[in-house]
């Protein structure tokens, strides 16, 4: 008692690294590796698998909880890793493979080298986006099926006639509108059949109708419900309701008047 970490040598002696060092409960500041030790600290550490078994019958360590779900680093695989994501990139670009297909067999490939554990592999898989994504895609496929999207576009150009850019525009305040209420995905999602109707029935690309409903879907700034990082901040934040409000609503509209104004001259109506 009484050294520091670097006095006794503790990484190389236990094969170990200590992360943090806490005292009475409460955690010391400072570079670890200059903290005296004293009797009764209690070590945050970084250890292989094997470190458990080794140290099983040493008075040296009193294991209080492992870290659940905690598996070391494999510095060692990084380039291995680097070169098969360069590898899909190469693969897509090229146009060898499609971009699901190279992902796919880019994520049997870190798994057969070991990049990536089986257990880090399904921990990774975000069900709730997948569960999100195939039931918007339902849901956009029944809008269109049902002529919804169409009798929509229809009464859209009964009320605005054929100029494309109040279409647009419409187009984006519709896409803004429900991603404050939905997620973002889910707004694309519905939006999607409509806009498409629209650029059929008005003759014109589809492209500008697809770029706008991608930024409308992105910008929600006007709910605290509207995208995930509204959410994380509104309760620790102390903020209000209406907070959103006053500030995402002017944004929404800046943002949409420079959607509108540019995204055609960027990818024309008439290519």
């Amino acid at each position: 008692m009484g050294q520091t970490l670097g006095e006794a040598q503790f990484r190389d002696r236990y094969n170990a690294v200590v992360l943090a060092i806490a005292r009475h409960g409460e955690s010391l500041p400072g570079k670890v590796s200059h903290i005296p030790l004293r009797a009764g600290d209690l070590l945050l550490l970084e250890a292989p698998p094997a470190f458990l078994e080794q140290q099983r019958g040493s008075l040296d360590f009193y294991l209080l909880s492992p870290v659940p779900d905690s598996e070391p680093l494999r510095p060692r695989k990084a380039p291995l890793a680097l070169g098969i994501l360069g590898t899909m990139i190469l693969l897509v670009g090229f146009g060898v493979l499609t971009l699901l297909q190279a992902a796919t067999w880019a994520a049997l490939g870190v798994l057969v080298t070991q990049c990536c554990s089986r257990s880090q592999a399904l921990h990774s898989i975000d069900w709730n986006v997948l569960v999100v994504g195939a039931a918007t895609l339902g849901l956009s496929q029944a809008v269109e099926s049902t002529g919804i999207a169409a009798t929509i576009a229809q009464l859209t150009l009964d009320r605005l006639g054929s100029d494309p850019w109040l279409c647009l525009g419409l187009v984006y305040g519709l896409t803004s509108l429900t991603t404050e209420i939905i997620t973002n995905s889910a707004a694309a999602a519905l939006i999607f059949p409509i806009a498409l109707s629209l650029a059929e029935s008005l003759q014109v690309s589809f492209l500008p109708f697809v770029i706008t409903i991608m930024i409308g879907a992105s910008a929600s700034f006007a709910t605290p419900i509207g995208y995930q990082t509204n959410l994380m901040v509104y309760g620790p934040g102390g903020y209000r309701f209406t907070d959103f409000l006053r500030l995402g609503i002017p944004l929404n509209l800046l943002f949409g008047l420079v959607t509108w104004v540019l995204v055609p001259r960027l990818y024309p109506f008439y290519p």
